[in-house]
């Protein structure tokens, strides 16, 4: 019986894609409570990460809204950010919601005020708060946001915000 040391050249730690990727998801997910007792669940991805930079939604199904969704979407499309228009009948809070459940950073409302003003909502998935840009900023502000070099605790006090109450009424 001969003994021999054998000491391996190679460890190769079972570490790939897969684990990367669900630890990532992990780390994301999130449930906040909604209406009543239902609690929404959330992807917190940082706007970087996010493989959908942002949504854009007409208020209502009506031909001069989705024409100012679709140029906002082109503008984002044309600065580089990755966006869906979504033009379902669903109303605002369940597409909210369905977003942030996919885990898009922004959403941009076009309401009647747009037609009115040239603005839109610009919507912060993990604050829910909102603020009115003029649609000719939208894209540039997304950008500067997903970029990192502007925080929207900065962004919040150039802007005005949307209160809830307001939305409901536009």
């Amino acid at each position: 019986v001969n003994g021999r040391n054998f000491t391996p050249a190679v460890i190769e730690p079972s570490f790939g894609i897969g684990r990367i990727m669900y630890s990532m998801f992990e780390h994301a997910f999130y449930t906040r409570g909604g209406d009543g007792n239902e609690a929404r669940t959330v992807f917190r991805f940082t706007p970087l990460v996010a493989p959908i930079k942002a949504t854009v939604f007409p208020l209502i199904q009506k031909p001069e809204l989705n024409d100012v969704a679709r140029k906002v979407s082109t503008a984002l499309t044309t600065a580089g950010m990755s966006n869906i228009v979504d033009t379902t009948g669903n109303t605002i809070g369940k597409r909210y919601a369905r977003t942030d459940e996919i885990g898009v950073p922004f959403a941009v409302t076009v309401d009647f005020q747009a037609l009115e003003d040239a603005s839109v909502t610009l919507r912060e998935r993990d604050t829910m708060t909102q603020i009115r840009v003029p649609i000719a900023e939208v894209a540039a502000l997304i950008s500067s946001l997903v970029n990192g070099t502007q925080e929207w605790s900065s962004v919040l006090q150039l802007y005005p915000q949307v209160s809830k109450k307001d939305e409901e009424e536009a």
